[in-house]
């Protein structure tokens, strides 16, 4: 990507944030810049031959956190939401590893597994919309654990949720509450089977705020239109007819799934010895897909379901399913972020330091993920939406050059295809659209032909 548009990016992102000084938002958007120019690269890279001392500057700051580092980006976040012209906003929290283990130097970090890895645990939310387009990162909760809690997993059962981690489900939920809280959209706040907790579904939310989870617990609960008796939510699942069926393209498996849809209203009880003050019943739509003739040694799909969201009908099902199949975005932000980004290769000495580049790294991770999703909703916008006029020529001149003689770069799409060509996108029949891998890989090498192109110009112009 070209410094100068990466920059204005940055600016729009950064400029402005809560950061104790407003010579700082701009250091950080430069930053971005050009890390966002150099995919993968240092952070201190991206700042010049001062580069190690501005970072450390920065983040040595007691005003700049991850929570003031992102406060522009949140803004700018909410702006984009509420520019969505229609559907529901699609809101994906999950959690992940951040793995410093050989980063032996780093002060603070906590136990990450029971093998003795260290690092920090990052709770993230991810705002979309419907057409799975990304529009900026809600908020992040970054921890470490403490070795004394080694094995206490043992005993949350009699510890309350707001003091297990679990308590991160219900911080998404506060986050969507406060920060969209003018949006006037409805939202779906979507989590795998961590998310499967009665508080989620309980909890106080606004009217146009729904939950959707997997569900990971064969619980007791009472279905509609009998709710006299108590039966295992699994087996009522199992026992209801099924509505319909439909047909689910696997590209990955090239296979094409037959899938079931079934679906129930219930009624789920509080734990046992539950105390918190809204721990009424809670009415909800259970919703099964479920794969039906497989072929041979393939594990059948099996998806079931929990939401607030009204299940009545086919129709409302399969966009339910729709829906869920968002979480899987999260993942491939987490991926940009540590195996694109390389997040996990900081070299900041404090968890204290790591936490406001962490979520530095986080806005990058999300632009680049942008790119790529927005030419797949908009591959007919014009290429000006993405691109400058030079990396337009430079794209343009290197799949030329190197793959296709007659290539032309006229929309978004054609423009995001020759970066995954540049980052080592084949292209062949039946390869789809480049990845975002092939887009990271891409947009670090661009910056180096638009340079090079630039330096042959002035060389032309002197001769």
């Amino acid at each position: 990507m070209d410094m100068a548009s990466a920059l204005v990016w940055g600016m729009n992102e950064f400029c402005g944030a809560s950061l104790g000084d407003v010579r700082r938002g701009m250091r950080a958007a430069r930053m971005a810049a050009g890390m966002l120019c150099d995919v993968g690269s240092a952070v201190s890279s991206s700042c010049g031959g001062s580069g190690a001392q501005a970072v450390s500057r920065l983040f040595d700051r007691e005003e700049v956190t991850e929570a003031s580092m992102l406060s522009k980006h949140i803004q700018r976040t909410v702006e984009r939401t509420n520019g969505q012209q229609k559907g529901r906003i699609l809101v994906v929290q999950d959690t992940t590893v951040l793995d410093f283990s050989a980063r032996s130097n780093i002060s603070g970090l906590g136990h990450t597994s029971m093998n003795g890895g260290s690092g920090i645990l990052m709770h993230s939310a991810l705002v979309m919309n419907e057409e799975k387009l990304p529009l900026g990162v809600l908020g992040l909760r970054l921890w470490t654990r403490d070795n004394e809690t080694i094995g206490i997993g043992r005993k949350t059962k009699v510890r309350h949720t707001v003091d297990k981690e679990s308590a991160k489900w219900l911080w998404g939920l506060n986050q969507v509450r406060t920060q969209l809280a003018g949006v006037g959209r409805e939202i779906v706040l979507i989590g795998d089977r961590e998310s499967d907790m009665y508080d989620l579904f309980a909890d106080l939310r606004p009217s146009h705020v729904h939950i959707l989870a997997r569900i990971s617990n064969n619980r007791l609960v009472r279905v509609d239109g009998n709710l006299d008796k108590q039966v295992k939510i699994f087996d009522a699942l199992d026992a209801s007819p099924v509505i319909g069926s439909y047909e689910l393209e696997l590209p990955k498996e090239k296979r094409t799934a037959n899938l079931d849809v079934r679906h129930l209203r219930v009624v789920l009880n509080p734990p046992k010895g539950y105390k918190l003050a809204n721990s009424g019943s809670v009415m909800v739509w259970v919703v099964d897909i479920r794969e039906k003739d497989a072929p041979a040694g393939v594990e059948p799909l099996h998806w079931r379901l929990m939401t607030s969201l009204y299940a009545g009908s086919l129709s409302e099902c399969l966009y339910i399913a729709n829906c869920y199949t968002v979480r899987w975005s999260i993942e491939e932000f987490h991926r940009t972020l540590k195996t694109g980004c390389k997040v996990e290769r900081l070299q900041l000495e404090r968890v204290s330091r790591l936490r406001p580049a962490i979520a530095l790294y986080c806005v990058v991770a999300y632009q680049v993920m942008y790119l790529t999703r927005y030419a797949r909703s908009n591959p007919e916008a014009p290429v000006t939406n993405v691109a400058t006029e030079d990396e337009r020529e430079t794209v343009e001149s290197w799949v030329r050059m190197n793959r296709f003689a007659t290539y032309s770069v006229q929309t978004a799409s054609d423009y995001v295809r020759g970066i995954g060509f540049i980052g080592g996108f084949r292209g062949r029949k039946n390869d789809g659209e480049p990845g975002m891998q092939a887009i990271w890989q891409g947009l670090r090498n661009l910056t180096n032909l638009v340079s090079g192109r630039k330096i042959e110009r002035l060389r032309a112009a002197r001769t």
